[in-house]
């Protein structure tokens, strides 16, 4: 696996983690404030964290299949050349 793999699947991994980490925040905030209306964007507070952290985990989904396809097709240039 080359360094362009390794530096993509590490963001990847990254931004999973912090995506991850905000979405449960977001989820927390929501569950502690029971009497607000959830359709209205101010009133529910963690809204703005899980739209964020849902965001960066898809982004970490399209960082990871580019480095899966850049190994593969890496793979495939040295197995041309033998």
């Amino acid at each position: 696996m080359g360094k362009t793999e390794r530096i993509l699947l590490l963001v990847a991994l990254a931004l999973l983690a912090a995506g991850w980490s905000l979405y449960s925040v977001g989820s927390k905030l929501n569950l502690d404030v029971p009497d607000s209306d959830r359709m209205l964007w101010e009133q529910a507070p963690g809204d703005k964290w899980l739209y964020v952290g849902g965001l960066m985990m898809l982004i970490s989904g399209s960082l990871a299949t580019a480095a899966l396809r850049f190994w593969r097709n890496s793979r495939k240039e040295q197995q041309a050349r033998r």
